[in-house]
C-alpha cells in the first residue's frame, strides 16, 4: 500500500475538494510537505508520523472551509456542528500524533527526538532552577 492509498484511508476514501483529481493533487502536495514521496510503500515504523501530520493538516483546511466538508459530510444539521466536529477530530488527532512520536522516539528534521526518556530526562528533573 502506498502513502497515498493510506492517507485516503485515514479519510475515509472521501473527495473533499472540487473533483477526485483535484483530491489526489492536493493530497499528493500534502504528503510531499510532510516529507512522504505518494506512491512511496508505506512503512508504518518510519512514515506513521508524517501520514498523521498529513491529515491533520488535510482536516485544517477542511476546518478553515466548512462548505468543502459539509458538501461530502452530509449529516451535519448546521455549520457550527459541522466545526465543532472537526475541532473535536483535530483534538483527538494531535493527541494520537503526540503518542505515536512518544511511543516511537521520533526524531524531526533538527534533530529533536520524541521518547519517554527524552520526556523523563528533560521534564522529570527536580534539580532545575
Amino acid at each position: 500500500m502506498t502513502n497515498l492509498e493510506r492517507l485516503k484511508i485515514e479519510l475515509s476514501e472521501k473527495d473533499y475538494f472540487s473533483s477526485p483529481e483535484k483530491t489526489q493533487e492536493v493530497y499528493c502536495a500534502v504528503l510531499e510537505e510532510n516529507n512522504l514521496d505518494p506512491f512511496e510503500t508505506y512503512e508504518k515504523a518510519n512514515d506513521q508520523v508524517n501520514l498523521l501530520e498529513s491529515v491533520y493538516s488535510i482536516l485544517q483546511m477542511l476546518a478553515n472551509n466548512l462548505e468543502m466538508y459539509i458538501k461530502v459530510e452530509t449529516e451535519f444539521a448546521t455549520t457550527s456542528a459541522a466545526y465543532q466536529y472537526l475541532q473535536k477530530r483535530l483534538n483527538d488527532l494531535r493527541a494520537e500524533i503526540n503518542r505515536v512520536k512518544m511511543d516511537s522516539h521520533y526524531e524531526d528534521e533538527a534533530g529533536n527526538v520524541s521518547g519517554i526518556t527524552s520526556y523523563l530526562f528533560f521534564n522529570g528533573r527536580t534539580d532545575r532552577k
